[in-house]
């Protein structure tokens, strides 16, 4: 039992070793885009299309389209789709068309099969856009003053073909903080290990690259639409690039730690393209890497302690390195293993959920696994 626990702890140190070097080696290269840098050069900014999804967003969507429409940008357009909204999304969406002429405003009232949802939505958003570059954000995005000319001239002056951004999170709460702070570590070493990234709340991408990949029609039932239209870039060989907001954009996630858990329900089995062994898998290195070095520092002896010290050391390293990226927070590496837990539970939740139900449930509406499985890249 005793060579069981080292050879754990050792395959423990291992991995992280190789994130310590994924994560030293790489986010040096991405780029921050700080607030209110302002970008005033002598160039012709191209005509910018921003496609923001809506489906109940009363809350935020008053907010995030006036950031939008106050920038200093000359040839913008918004195009909000209303996605079968019930709360008072389309009130708002009139009241703010009165204000900005430059507002256009889709109605949705179903959706077809082989869609989903909010895929749909930018769809017919883009079907009717008419700029040079598009935009795909979400309707509780806050943008700063000047992050549009920053971030168009940035990807001109790079020769860029999408430019995808993680956005400052907005969260109250230690416990909810930790597990945001292991999440985006997460998520941050997905994208640097794949070569390929997308975020939600920022995708800027060229309109002749979007129709060369074969734009949201290529990942109609994908539920990680942004990570998949990434993909999809670098797969037909574009380029593509990944940086980091710090003051630019701004989001919050969901009102508590439970809600994120639930919120992320449809994306962590889809992430596994609906595998049970994959994500049976991905769940036991969860708990080797994030909860085992741990536990073992306290209940191991001999060397297997020693690794698992190098791995807690390992990983306070790369908080403290990653913090000038990404929202995380040295204070959260006190509760890393709790986070894990609680991220081992999400991933477990999400399949059996899915598995339960026969199918994921997006914005009121359950699309079966069946049809799911059959649309997997």
């Amino acid at each position: 039992m005793n060579v069981l626990f080292l050879v754990l702890a050792f395959i423990s140190v291992i991995i992280w070793a190789y994130y310590g070097l994924l994560f030293f080696g790489n986010l040096r290269k991405k780029r921050i885009f700080r607030g209110n840098e302002y970008y005033d050069k002598e160039i012709i900014y191209p005509s910018l299309s921003v496609i923001i999804p809506a489906c109940n967003e009363e809350e935020s969507i008053r907010q995030a389209i006036s950031q939008l429409l106050d920038q200093d940008y000359a040839d913008l357009e918004v195009l909000v789709v209303n996605d079968r909204s019930t709360d008072h999304t389309a009130v708002i969406l009139e009241e703010l068309k009165i204000k900005y002429p430059q507002l256009k405003v889709v109605t949705i009232t179903d959706v077809p099969t082989q869609w989903l949802g909010k895929n749909h939505a930018v769809y017919q958003g883009v079907k009717q856009a008419t700029g040079e570059w598009l935009l795909i954000t979400d309707a509780d995005v806050m943008f700063s003053p000047g992050s549009l000319k920053t971030t168009v001239s940035y990807s001109l002056e790079n020769k860029l073909d999408h430019l995808t951004i993680s956005p400052d999170i907005t969260y109250k709460g230690f416990f909810y903080g930790g597990f945001i702070s292991l999440f985006l570590l997460a998520v941050t070493g997905l994208y640097l290990s794949s070569k390929s990234a997308g975020i939600g709340a920022f995708n800027l991408i060229k309109r002749s690259t979007y129709q060369e990949i074969g734009g949201y029609e290529a990942i109609a039932m994908q539920p990680i639409d942004d990570f998949s239209l990434g993909k999809l870039v670098v797969k037909k060989g574009y380029k593509q690039s990944y940086g980091f907001s710090k003051g630019l954009i701004s989001v919050k996630l969901f009102d508590n730690l439970f809600a994120m858990i639930k919120g992320i329900e449809k994306n962590q089995f889809a992430g596994s393209n609906y595998s049970v062994p994959t994500t049976l898998a991905f769940c036991l290195i969860i708990l080797l890497l994030h909860v085992y070095p741990f536990a073992g520092l306290f209940f191991e002896s001999g060397w297997a302690r020693v690794l698992c010290g190098f791995a807690i050391i390992i990983v306070f390293a790369i908080y403290n390195y990653s913090k000038k990226y990404i929202d995380v927070s040295l204070k959260h590496v006190l509760i890393h293993p709790i986070s894990g837990l609680l991220y081992f539970w999400a991933v477990l939740n999400s399949m059996v959920k899915i598995l339960s139900r026969g199918g994921i449930e997006w914005r009121g509406t359950v699309y079966s696994l069946e049809e799911l499985r059959k649309h997997t890249i």
